[in-house]
C-alpha cells in the first residue's frame, strides 16, 4: 500500500518523536494500529493526540518497538 510516502526511517524525524497528532494527520491508516496498541478510546482523551509517539509508549506500557515495526510494516 506504498502511496510514495518515503519510509518513516527516511523521513526528517523518527517517528516516536512526532506528534501522535501530527503521524494521524499525515497517515490517518495509523490511527486503526494506534487504537490497537493504545485502547480504542485513546483518541477521546484530550491529552493523547499532543504527546510523542513516544512518550505515549511509555506512559501506556506499550512496547516501542513492536509499534513500529507493525507500522512500517505497512509501508511495504
Amino acid at each position: 500500500m506504498n502511496r510514495g510516502i518515503a519510509p518513516y526511517r527516511e523521513s526528517k524525524t523518527s517517528l516516536e518523536f512526532r506528534l501522535i497528532k501530527d503521524i494521524v494527520h499525515e497517515y490517518p491508516e495509523m490511527t486503526e494500529i494506534i487504537k490497537r496498541h493504545f485502547g480504542e478510546d485513546c483518541f477521546k482523551r484530550a491529552d493523547f493526540k499532543i504527546k510523542t509517539l513516544g512518550i505515549a509508549c511509555i506512559l501506556f506500557g506499550v512496547d516501542q518497538n513492536r509499534l513500529i515495526q507493525e507500522i512500517e510494516e505497512i509501508q511495504n
